[in-house]
């Protein structure tokens, strides 16, 4: 079970996410939990999409996961790619990419639900949280938008041919993939603040881990394949409510007692955490939605359990299931927003150097270091070093290596 240095694991899965994982897993060279755990969540949010409203929310979800090149990012990718061709619902698979704002938009009238699969999205983060004024500038905006346009009408753009865009209930998914390097160098506080990424939910492989040979690819067992061919089929034929005027039909999931007394006390941790939380801090916008994207997933929990001719209804083992993937979450994205989100081109590469360090255990030799960090040059280098020093980030010291006098940089 994968645990985060705050000692927060992922929840143990069960019913179709379990068997959606574990396919996932048992086809994957290099097997990342987290990376299977978010591609199951995703597909599940997106067969559900336009179905089920809980809370006033649906199941839309935004994921990103950020390993090191040759990880394991890509096999969960390609799994549910897999998953809805033998569905025979590939018509739900949208975007590998943002070429600008309008071929994102332009399509949500005849695609309203979709998931979007995106390898190496470091370069469309840049774009879109650079605030240049650019041909796809307003992509963050219009992703933002259509994140919580979910169960409202999304607006479009408006062109000289007229509006365009403009959808009922969108169903938007993300699963994206980048590298740290991507991600440091594509998300800033400033792109935090403004809202995009705290509707991202953000997962971290382990990149040291060893890869393991599959001798013999497997398809998803049978009685999963059946259970997933139903919710795809179910048609919402409930109005919910209107919309300007037009009928909106989903089906609205109740929560038994039990679950409504744990959401309670749950909406009260997350808002006091708010209310404490300073105003300056990156994390406010995260902290701010922790509860919406706990409801998400707690309808995502409940749909995964529902069998052939069932409804679902969210139960207690639904909000827990939730709240224990948004504490796991929550205690990773501390953990990413302290090392990777910085302010400034010298806070930056100050963070990228403590990061090669802490990559290598943290200790290592000085003409290691140099390798490691040949984007700078040796007289930069070393006034990194004088400076971190000076400011107790690091020690310098001599130490015998294999028989030889060597400068040793080590991490406080």
């Amino acid at each position: 079970m994968s645990k985060c240095k705050c000692g927060h694991k992922l929840p143990k899965t069960d019913s179709l996410l379990n068997d959606l994982k574990e396919n996932i897993l048992a086809n994957s060279f290099i097997k990342q939990e987290e990376f299977a755990f978010s591609a199951a969540l995703v597909l599940m949010a997106t067969l559900s999409g336009r179905k089920f409203v809980f809370s006033g929310l649906c199941s839309n979800l935004y994921i990103l996961n950020v390993a090191p090149s040759g990880s394991g990012k890509d096999a969960p990718q390609q799994k549910l790619k897999e998953f809805l061709l033998d569905l025979r619902a590939d018509n739900l698979l949208g975007a590998g990419d943002y070429v600008s704002d309008a071929s994102l938009m332009d399509s949500l009238g005849y695609k309203p639900v979709r998931l979007d699969i995106m390898d190496e999205m470091g370069g469309i983060l840049r774009s879109i949280n650079s605030g240049k004024a650019e041909y796809n500038s307003k992509m963050a905006d219009v992703l933002a938008e259509l994140y919580t346009s979910s169960n409202s009408k999304f607006l479009g753009r408006q062109t000289a041919e007229g509006n365009k865009g403009e959808c009922y209930r969108p169903n938007v998914n993300i699963l994206g993939s980048t590298t740290p390097t991507g991600f440091q160098e594509g998300v800033s506080k400033a792109a935090i603040e403004k809202g995009l990424m705290g509707r991202f939910l953000i997962f971290l492989g382990d990149g040291h881990k060893p890869a393991e040979r599959v001798r013999k690819f497997t398809r998803l067992n049978s009685e999963a394949m059946d259970r997933l061919r139903y919710i795809l089929s179910i048609e919402a034929n409930e109005e919910g409510t209107r919309i300007g005027g037009i009928r909106q039909d989903y089906i609205e999931v109740e929560a038994d007692k039990k679950a409504n007394d744990l959401l309670d006390q749950i909406f009260r941790d997350f808002d006091n955490l708010r209310m404490k939380t300073d105003s300056t801090s990156a994390l406010l916008p995260i902290i701010a939605r922790l509860y919406q994207q706990m409801c998400k997933i707690t309808l995502i929990h409940a749909v995964s359990r529902v069998g052939v001719g069932e409804m679902p209804k969210i139960s207690v083992e639904d909000v827990q299931f939730g709240y224990e993937t948004i504490l796991y979450y929550f205690s990773n994205i501390e953990k990413i927003v302290e090392k990777y989100i910085h302010e400034g081109f010298q806070e930056k590469k100050v963070a990228k150097f403590l990061n090669v360090l802490e990559e290598n255990g943290g200790k290592m030799t000085k003409s290691l270091l140099a390798k490691r960090t040949r984007w700078m040059n040796k007289r930069e280098r070393d006034a990194m070093l004088v400076d971190l020093a000076e400011m107790g980030d690091i020690i310098v010291e001599s130490a015998s290596v294999e028989g030889r006098n060597q400068t040793i940089i080590r991490l406080v």
